[in-house]
């Protein structure tokens, strides 16, 4: 036996929680390394009374083992069982799933994988739920609200709107945004239309969101201030002004301009003063005079 544990807790009392563990080697070293650790802190910090019995001093150790031990008899490794336990009984589990997450990382990835399944499996997730979950804790995407909570949500609002007959991609991006409580549903929902429309049409990612953002953003501007059928004017130059940014910023991204953010406001300017003018007959020519006027601006700068 440690001096220390001998010194506070005694032989008697130490055995009888031993006993517990019914021989089992693990829950014994591991309850025994928790306990020394945790008397030098209290010796340390000179927070052990003359009055604490072994009960009082027990008390926090043994809460942590048991937790430990659930934790193992569910499937979780020693680490994430550690961690896992360590947050609990310091009251501090609102990230508990990335923190756990980390600390097995750090020392086998294959197995901190095998602990996240474990933990969905906990919460009887189902497959949108676990792949939802895995990929923004391993992707380290900490949330707002626990991260359990938003997977639940993305799973039940991915499959209603499938239920609507809208597609894999709106469904997703819809859910995504819907389960994260960040914007409005109008948001959301122009987000979502955008962005699934520029992915069916062969645009990259990293267009699809940019544009989503810039449509959905502008729209909700209005459909929140003018209402969705008030005032058809103000949404169509919305709808306009996302397309000038997104044609801006997709010229700019192929062409390598360095002060891309100068050149989509050029085009911006460019477009949106040309789409009102009698210069074009069709979107080609629209685009092609407000390219050549967005050039020639820019060069100026």
């Amino acid at each position: 036996m440690n001096l220390i544990i001998e010194k506070h807790i005694g032989d008697e009392a130490y055995k009888k929680v031993l006993e517990t563990f019914g021989g089992n080697s693990e829950y014994e070293a591991v309850f025994n390394s928790f306990l020394v650790d945790f008397l030098q802190d209290l010796e340390k910090d000179n927070d052990i009374d003359h009055d604490d019995t072994a009960e009082d001093l027990l008390e926090v150790p043994t809460d942590f083992i048991d937790r430990y031990i659930k934790c193992r008899e569910v499937g979780f490794s020693k680490t994430w069982s550690a961690t896992q336990a360590d947050l609990e009984i310091s009251d501090d589990t609102y990230y508990a799933v990335f923190e756990c997450y980390k600390k097995v990382e750090a020392i086998k990835q294959g197995e901190a994988l095998k602990d996240l399944q474990v933990f969905c499996k906990t919460k009887n997730g189902d497959p949108l739920y676990n792949d939802f979950l895995i990929d923004h804790v391993t992707r380290n995407e900490y949330t707002e609200r626990p991260i359990e909570e938003l997977a639940a949500d993305y799973s039940k609002i991915y499959k209603e709107q499938k239920e609507k007959g809208k597609s894999e991609t709106f469904s997703h991006k819809y859910a995504e945004l819907m389960a994260g409580d960040e914007f409005h549903q109008i948001y959301c929902e122009d987000y979502a239309f955008i962005y699934d429309q520029s992915i069916a049409l062969g645009k990259s990612e990293e267009y699809a969101d940019r544009y989503a953002e810039k449509y959905a953003s502008e729209l909700v501007d209005v459909k929140r201030r003018a209402g969705i059928h008030d005032d058809e004017e103000s949404l169509e130059f919305a709808r306009d002004k996302a397309r000038a940014y997104i044609n801006g910023w997709e010229y700019a991204t192929q062409n390598n301009i360095k002060k891309m953010n100068v050149f989509i406001d050029c085009y911006s300017n460019a477009y949106l003063n040309t789409i009102y003018s009698d210069e074009w007959s069709s979107i080609k020519e629209l685009e092609k005079i407000s390219l050549k006027k967005a050039l020639e601006k820019f060069e100026k700068k």
